[in-house]
């Protein structure tokens, strides 16, 4: 049977349960035949191009419950005949189960698509609790800054936020959130949560909870800085998106780190929006922060799709950045006050005026809820501590204190994620050459800007090779190299300045041969505290293994040290001294020599010379462009 008249008399049986039906214009039944091939719907279904579907397209949702059709998974046709039937049905006795009240943006874009005379309303109550009653006229897309103590939040973490009509200040705080990510169960297996967290081993979907659950957590447990890009789209619009949070919520995905995670889906649910195209264009990976940017180079009818954007320091960022306010005199008796809790009395009585006294307190409260350990609970002293400072805090007059809060660049005016670099080098045994470099994604020390971990890398499947007298070879492959650093700008008691490095990969065996590249896995642990604004120094202590190569060894320990030198944006450098020692094979200990400094030339362009000893000498003057 056609298709045009498969639908007619689906209208035809429908329309005498649902008013209005019978006089929709002869255009709206026209639109009506075409309707499941329209992009919103498809949209709305979570439909993918899938050649072996007989339709051409498979829902991403696994879950039954999604779909009125026995095939609806697979039949967009099928699917959208089953929900004007099942919109047409007279309510039960639990209204919240009819078709209208669990599918609500279906109901609505099938109602615009057909001009037709809405129906009466259904009293959906569990719906109309769950959208503070039709209470939530904007919503933000916030991105959690990078986090490498989870491999899920390495690239940074996207959740949409429904911001209620009137709320203000801490209020917000309880607004609702939508979260997606993947079931992992307890206790996983580091490695075998990579592997199934990259080929699609397990179950993902969105849960809601309250903002405050989220500060929380990244902000202060996790240390990361939030940035919230509140949307400037229409009420009818905010509803849109809203009442398809309801249908997708809890609902079954499959979770891919790469490519269809946390960011690809928020992205994909505002997508739904007619007009509006926020997903980046790769189809390897779908980095947070290409969202981000792409949010704030669009436009939605001819206007910016961003309406504000608002900073929210981690516990972290505020205490240094008191700790940066402060005196001489100040950080001194906050040092003093850590060190010996029980002079606090004393140390305020010293203080200059009330100001100082206040102050004082303030970073003091910050420092203790930044180092406490909260799985120790009342065992833990910096607790005691807290409230001994809490409570001279309380007697001491009203007001709080200025922070002065540098307001970091925003994440969506950073460079792009990916680098391509081609350089020309020169080397000691086998004199000029060519460098060519690709990095997929993301930072390394010295180009970790807006929403990176500052010091730190974070860098996958990156590939260099090199050319010298006619032969290309590769020089490095890092499946993963990471580095993060706790810079201890404070110096007090548990602001260690932690340190530790992972890289997974192959390299050449030194500077000075040809086609030697062995594989490596390299690890080290350290230390790291901030002398100054523009200096960081570091050292670390670590272990390599390795293919053994002309009789290099196995396996050796590695000792370094390390400064890290910027001034502003668009200076940065780094210089490591090295010493490796094998422990087995002939190779004798040897030491190495990295320098490396940058100059940004433009958001997406850099300039980089630098110069490296390790039983040969090169230096290299590259240019890097990220796109």
């Amino acid at each position: 049977m056609p298709i045009r008249t498969l639908v007619l008399l689906c209208y035809m049986a429908v329309a005498p349960l649902w008013p209005g039906l019978a006089q929709a214009q002869q255009a709206s039944i026209d639109a009506a035949t075409r309707a499941w091939l329209e992009p919103t719907w498809l949209k709305l279904l979570h439909y993918e191009p899938d050649s072996g579907s007989s339709s051409g397209f498979r829902s991403a949702i696994h879950d039954d419950a999604f779909f009125l059709a026995g095939t609806g998974a697979t039949d967009p046709q099928a699917e959208f005949e089953a929900t004007l039937n099942a919109f047409a049905l007279e309510p039960g006795n639990d209204p919240d189960a009819h078709a209208q009240c669990r599918f609500p943006a279906r109901f609505i874009w099938t109602r615009q698509l057909l001009g037709l005379k809405a129906p009466a309303a259904l009293e959906c109550a569990a719906f109309t609790e769950w959208n503070r009653r039709n209470g939530i006229d904007s919503l933000s897309l916030v991105y959690a800054t990078g986090y490498l103590g989870n491999p899920a939040s390495f690239y940074g973490h996207t959740l949409l936020k429904f911001n209620s009509a009137g709320d203000s200040g801490q209020s917000q705080l309880l607004d609702n959130s939508l979260n997606y990510g993947a079931v992992v169960p307890p206790n996983e297996n580091p490695l075998r949560y990579m592997y199934k967290g990259v080929f699609g081993g397990y179950i993902g979907g969105f849960s809601e909870v309250e903002y405050y659950f989220h500060t929380g957590v990244y902000g202060e447990v996790e240390l990361r800085d939030l940035w919230e890009y509140e949307l400037n789209l229409s009420r009818a619009q905010v509803d849109f998106v809203v009442a398809h949070g309801w249908e997708v919520l809890r609902r079954e995905y499959t979770y891919y780190f790469f490519r269809k995670n946390c960011a690809y889906r928020i992205a994909e649910l505002l997508n739904i929006i007619e007009g509006l195209d926020v997903l980046p264009n790769s189809r390897v990976a779908t980095i947070p922060q290409a969202v981000i940017q792409k949010m704030a180079q669009g436009t939605l009818h001819g206007q910016p799709l961003i309406r504000e954007v608002r900073y929210h320091p981690s516990r972290q960022t505020r205490l240094y950045t008191r700790f940066y306010a402060l005196s001489a005199p100040e950080r001194a008796a906050v040092r003093a006050a850590a060190q010996q809790p029980d002079q606090l009395p004393r140390l305020l009585d010293n203080a200059s005026n009330l100001a100082a006294r206040q102050r004082i307190l303030d970073t003091l409260l910050d420092y203790y809820q930044y180092v406490r350990e909260p799985e120790q609970g009342v065992v833990d002293a910096n607790n005691r501590h807290y409230q001994r400072v809490l409570q001279a805090r309380f007697s001491l007059p009203p007001g709080a204190t200025e922070m002065p809060l540098k307001r970091r660049s925003a994440p969506h005016h950073g460079r792009d994620p990916s680098l391509v670099r081609l350089g020309a080098l020169h080397n000691s045994v086998r004199g000029d050459g060519l460098l060519l470099s690709l990095r997929p994604a993301y930072y390394d020390v010295l180009d970790s800007g807006n929403g990176h971990i500052k010091n730190s890398v974070l860098s996958m499947g990156e590939i260099t090779a090199v050319h010298f007298n006619g032969q290309t070879e590769l020089r490095r492959f890092n499946l993963i190299n990471l580095e993060s650093l706790n810079d201890s700008v404070t110096g007090l008691p548990g602001d260690s300045g932690r340190y530790w490095k992972l890289r997974v990969g192959a390299q050449a065996d030194s500077l000075g041969c040809s086609e030697c590249l062995v594989v490596v896995a390299e690890g080290a642990l350290g230390k790291a505290r901030r002398i100054s604004q523009n200096l960081l120094l570091g050292i670390s202590a670590g272990g390599m293994l390795q293919d053994k190569y002309q009789n290099s060894g196995y396996l050796s320990v590695k000792a370094a040290v390390f400064a890290n030198m910027n001034l502003g944006e668009a200076y940065s450098g780094r210089l490591q001294l090295a010493q490796r020692q094998g422990l087995d094979g002939a190779h004798d200990a040897h030491a190495s020599i990295t320098l490396e400094l940058r100059k940004q030339l433009d958001t997406n362009l850099d300039l980089r010379l630098g110069y490296r000893k390790d039983l040969a000498e090169e230096a290299v003057l590259s240019l890097g462009y990220y796109f």
